[in-house]
């Protein structure tokens, strides 16, 4: 581009900035001129009933606001709340009304609940009623020497297995479920936060928990004659009932 070119297209940008400066201030009084008269005209004036309903609006809107904030935190609690309701009344109203041995060994089951999990704890403190190994000297299974699963649906077939600890199922589809038995001398921590459904079970005379939570089941019982956790956790390819039963064939040595 030549010097010449350059002033030239200067000069045109310039040209036209000052045209549009002239056409702004134009428009400007035009403008001014309107917001003045209508100032001055009571006709033009915004209806109060129009401004009421404007004001409403906003107020609404913030209001709903403000609403749906307090709502998120005050869920929070509320489900916390519910699961502690939950399991307190769930596990001290009929069934420990039952036996003396069975309010004994309610009172050595121990659950510790927050907003993340509840927290199993066997108390063995008086050594009487809780006994701290399996009762017998029976052959267990092919997983567990104290323990025998009675029952596995079918097409499933044990693909991974921790002598005395852990057994995992698995089908051709991918569904699995994992069964689960450890010394109750430790917590056992279940997920309860925001389960899509808790239920308190009591599964041959063990009392537990079932949760739901991303559609996968899992079952968490205290054994406390024998000291011990079980658990049958199930993908979600499993209903509840099944896993329900799973847990309800799983004989203690």
């Amino acid at each position: 581009m030549t010097e010449r070119e350059r002033l030239l297209e200067e000069f045109d940008d310039a040209y036209f900035a000052l045209l549009m400066e002239g056409v702004a201030n134009k428009e400007g009084e035009q403008l001014i001129a309107l917001n003045e008269m209508l100032q001055d005209n009571p006709e033009a004036e915004v209806p109060e009933s129009v401004d009421k309903r404007c004001l409403e609006t906003i107020d609404r809107h913030f209001a709903k606001e403000q609403r749906r904030i307090g709502l998120r935190k005050a869920g929070k609690v509320l489900r916390l709340a519910a699961v502690i309701m939950g399991i307190s009344v769930l596990l001290f109203t009929s069934a420990f009304a039952l036996s003396e041995d069975f309010r004994v060994a309610t009172l050595n089951l121990m659950l510790t609940v927050t907003e993340r999990y509840t927290q199993f704890d066997i108390n063995n403190s008086d050594g009487n009623s809780v006994q701290a190994s399996p009762k017998g000297n029976q052959a267990g299974s092919a997983y567990f020497q104290n323990a025998e699963i009675g029952w596995v649906p079918e097409g499933f077939e044990c693909t991974e297995s921790v002598p005395d600890i852990l057994a995992r199922f698995e089908n051709e589809q991918g569904e699995y479920f994992l069964v689960s038995i450890v010394s109750g001398h430790g917590t056992m921590r279940v997920d309860t936060e925001n389960p899509e459904s808790l239920e308190h079970i009591t599964v041959n005379g063990y009392e537990g928990l079932c949760t739901v939570k991303y559609g996968e089941v899992s079952i968490t019982l205290a054994d406390l004659e024998n000291d011990l956790y079980i658990g049958v956790d199930a993908s979600s390819g499993l209903s509840v009932d099944t896993t329900k039963k799973i847990a309800e064939n799983i004989l203690i040595l």
